[in-house]
């Protein structure tokens, strides 16, 4: 099988050109990218023409492997090109969901396409957002790592006027239309489960059932939001049934969904990637892309149902 191997050098942990070595056959096809965006337009490319199986590695984090996944759907390879990730990133949150110690298996993953863009992992709009752009600045000053830089845009984001204006439409699992709307805190709209880190924000998702995970917080005081915290983050604001904790009933919803339009917005956040937009449709297309895990270098492949 052909293997393409895909490093971000900017990757927040480094060791992309280490681990590559050690995964990288003699012929196999060996591409840097050179800045936001290069991944998709390199895979756009060298795979339209693709006519059998194929891996693609990705080395790096969550915006190269959301750019890796444009770029196969792009070039209409999503049947033939399977996608592995190689966690050098910052926050690696798509490969919590997997079990890379044991034998390597294949997915068949749903994918969000919203627009012209496909998201695997996690759409974010208002508060994360907001720490997303910032952290992206302060990973420009001199001295400040991927992790520090996070903290410093939370901080940041925490010292402003919180909340966003939006208005939400979703349809709902069984197909009934509902509206939300006023100044919200955030809004995180999952295919999987993990952004920023280890925050668990839709601990219920999964990425093989064909439904979106619809997180919804109103805007808090400070207080209040920083007391919710530790909840968010291991996920113990939502129980298995997929109800809100009787502590965050008042402020957060919890909706498993079949479509989303998100409207009255300045940017969104796709996969780690800010881009400016107004208004979005979101919408599943169930088991689209082929996901391989890797267990062990060279192990044996477990076809997924």
């Amino acid at each position: 099988m052909k293997t393409y191997h895909i490093i971000n050098p900017a990757a927040g942990c480094g060791g992309a050109e280490a681990a590559c070595r050690r995964r990288a056959e003699k012929d196999a096809v060996v591409y840097r990218t050179t800045g936001v965006g290069d991944a998709r337009r390199y895979l756009a490319q060298v795979l339209k023409d693709e006519r059998e199986e194929c891996r693609v590695y990705v080395y790096g984090g969550d915006g190269t492997i959301g750019e890796a996944v444009n770029g196969i759907m792009d070039a209409d390879a999503a049947e033939i090109a399977a996608l592995t990730a190689v966690p050098v990133g910052t926050g690696n949150d798509f490969v919590r969901m997997f079990d890379s110690k044991g034998t390597a298996r294949e997915y068949k993953l749903d994918l969000l396409r919203c627009g012209d863009l496909y998201a695997v992992n996690m759409v974010n709009i208002g508060f994360d957002c907001s720490v997303v752009s910032k952290t992206a600045e302060w990973k420009k000053k001199p001295f400040i790592s991927g992790a520090f830089a996070y903290i410093l845009g939370i901080i940041s984001v925490l010292l402003r006027r919180m909340g966003t204006e939006m208005v939400i439409e979703y349809t709902d699992e069984e197909g009934i239309a509902h509206t939300e709307s006023g100044t919200l805190l955030l809004c995180a709209i999952g295919n999987a489960q993990y952004y920023g880190g280890g925050f668990r924000a839709a601990p219920i998702a999964s990425m093989e059932d064909g439904l979106i995970d619809l997180l919804v917080v109103k805007r808090v005081t400070r207080l209040r939001f920083l007391g919710l915290v530790g909840l968010y983050r291991v996920g113990a604001h939502i129980k298995e049934t997929g109800e809100t904790v009787d502590r965050v009933k008042d402020v957060l919803s919890y909706i498993r969904c079949r479509s989303i339009k998100i409207s009255g917005i300045k940017e969104a956040c796709f996969d780690g990637e800010v881009r400016p937009t107004s208004s979005f449709t979101c919408e599943v297309l169930p088991r689209t892309l082929r996901y391989m895990t890797e267990g062990k270098i060279d192990g044996s492949i477990v076809r997924g149902g």
